[in-house]
């Protein structure tokens, strides 16, 4: 991706994925990088497919509102169902049609909702066994959302995040600031040994500036 737009001659890029207006992904963010590998994978359920994936690209400034690097849009009516397929997008400013802003590769697959899981997790355990026999196997868990969770917050809110823990395996999601049904959309792999147990611990917080967490259930 070629692109510049901070005054160092860099940019810290990251990356939006929505769908129908909501947003259903967010890339973390490389810093001082005009060519970024992500390198990331997330699993979006799609209702409608002539609903196109718009994916906004931007440039991360710390206290200042982040600059907005280009635009793309994703015809889902365009790829073939159950093969993996490499795309490029040209990004684009709708305001500046002719300017170049790079382009963004992204690899997409995809399946029927019944067989997304089984797809998914094929695909990642051929790429993972070939780094260790001694993993029975790949746990890929997406937390979706929350409902109605527990106001913990003088405001009748909550600042949620799940924290999730396999052994000493540990993965805690992003805030969610000032809300009782958060969406989240984040995958976690644990990898499964053959000496230890399989039960993943799952506990859900209120995060508290300035002391201890609130624990939810």
């Amino acid at each position: 991706n070629s692109i510049y737009m901070s005054l160092t001659g860099t940019s810290d890029p990251y990356v939006k994925f929505k769908l129908g207006g909501k947003e259903v992904f967010r890339s973390k963010t490389i810093h001082k990088n005009l060519n970024p590998v992500w390198d990331e994978k997330t699993c979006i359920l799609i209702d409608n497919l002539r609903e196109p994936l718009y994916i906004k690209v931007f440039d991360y400034d710390f206290g200042l509102q982040d600059d907005f690097i280009g635009s793309a849009f994703l015809d889902l009516t365009s790829l073939e169902l159950n093969r993996q397929t490499d795309v490029t997008l040209s990004l684009k400013d709708p305001h500046y049609p002719d300017h170049d802003l790079g382009s963004i590769l992204l690899s997409v697959l995809l399946a029927p909702r019944e067989e997304q899981r089984e797809v998914t997790q094929s695909l990642r355990l051929s790429d993972l066994h070939r780094k260790s026999q001694l993993w029975r196997g790949i746990v890929s868990v997406t937390l979706i959302e929350g409902r109605e969770l527990k106001a913990m917050d003088a405001n009748g809110r909550s600042d949620p995040y799940v924290k999730f823990r396999l052994g000493h395996q540990k993965y805690k999601s992003k805030i969610v600031p000032k809300t009782l049904n958060p969406q989240w959309r984040e995958q976690f792999d644990f990898h499964l040994y053959e000496e230890r147990g399989g039960i993943i611990d799952i506990t859900v917080w209120d995060k508290d500036a300035g002391k201890k967490d609130d624990f939810i259930g």
